[in-house]
């Protein structure tokens, strides 16, 4: 006997036919909940990478932000610095220029000057005073005894021991025996000569520039003939040494031989730096002024460049060159 399926299939209950229908149901719907459970799991994970990648691109934003910040407020700190600096910097420049107006003004530098570099208006003073300052040290000026009192001035007098009428080509200080002396500008001393007659112990100075000074009737020298001194230097002491009516000193300035009066020197200071050329005519001043105004500058100029130099060699030291002895 053959098999035939048509028997089976008209064989099956009904009721297997319905529950195979279950079952097919059932492992579909669980097949769709298990792809909607993989697409669930699939999405909470991108979702949570999505969330950590923008977590993480939040903090450097926030360490970039910190880093902006704190970068600002040091530029900020920074400007505030230089700008301090920069007012420091302007006040000393006011007060330079302030020094340098006053300089000039006690220099007695005209205003009609033009315009100059604050480098050539310091020059510019630095040589003039420079130019006073060294005049002052050349040329005899002050008193040699500075607190003795003028008792006889320059010119045609009567003279106290003779009585004849004579000139009179000094000064005489009044002083007592062994009141000190001091020369009155840098000099090398051309005579020292010890007399009991006449100008007595007599010392001669001889300044630059054609100037001479002379000191009588002193008791002792403190110096030597050849010797150089500097002003301020002291050089003897007062006598009565000589044709002399008591202690004293006579003194005496000559330019080229010529005897000048001392009192125009004796008064000379920075204050009335101008006088002495208006009250001494016998002196070439404009000539001796063009002279040593060249020499400073010359000892300006020179010692610029070497601060320059020094300046440059501090900043740009030049490369230390070595030798090998063992070759």
């Amino acid at each position: 006997m053959m098999f035939n399926p048509k028997n089976v299939t008209t064989k099956l209950r009904s009721s297997d036919k319905k529950a195979l229908t279950a079952n097919v149901a059932r492992y579909a719907g669980l097949f769709i909940v298990c792809g909607l459970v993989t697409y669930g799991t699939h999405a909470i994970v991108e979702l949570y990478t999505s969330a950590q990648n923008s977590h993480q691109q939040v903090s450097k934003l926030r360490n970039k932000a910190l880093e902006l910040s704190a970068s600002l407020s040091e530029e900020t700190a920074l400007n505030k610095t230089l700008n301090d600096s920069l007012e420091e910097k302007t006040q000393s420049l006011e007060k330079l220029n302030q020094r340098i107006d006053d300089m000039e003004n006690i220099l007695g530098l005209s205003d009609n000057n033009p315009p100059q570099t604050i480098k050539q208006r310091i020059d510019t003073a630095a040589i003039n005073s420079a130019v006073k300052a060294t005049l002052f040290q050349l040329i005899p000026n002050g008193k040699p005894t500075p607190d003795a009192p003028l008792t006889s001035g320059f010119g045609t007098r009567v003279h106290p021991i003779t009585k004849q009428r004579k000139n009179h080509d000094g000064l005489d200080f009044g002083a007592s025996k062994g009141t000190p002396i001091y020369a009155p500008a840098d000099a090398v001393i051309e005579k020292v000569n010890a007399s009991k007659y006449g100008y007595g112990n007599q010392l001669t100075l001889n300044h630059t520039m054609g100037f001479v000074s002379t000191y009588s009737h002193m008791s002792k020298f403190n110096v030597k003939q050849g010797q150089f001194v500097n002003k301020g230097e002291l050089i003897g002491w007062t006598g009565n040494s000589g044709l002399s009516t008591g202690p004293h000193l006579h003194y005496e300035i000559h330019f080229l031989g010529k005897p000048l009066n001392p009192r125009p020197f004796v008064n000379w200071n920075i204050e009335n730096f101008d006088t002495l050329f208006e009250k001494e005519p016998n002196v070439e001043w404009t000539s001796l002024l063009n002279t040593v105004g060249s020499m400073v500058e010359m000892q300006v100029q020179l010692a610029s460049d070497h601060s320059q130099d020094i300046f440059n060699t501090a900043n740009h030291p030049k490369p230390k060159v070595t030798f090998d002895t063992h070759k």
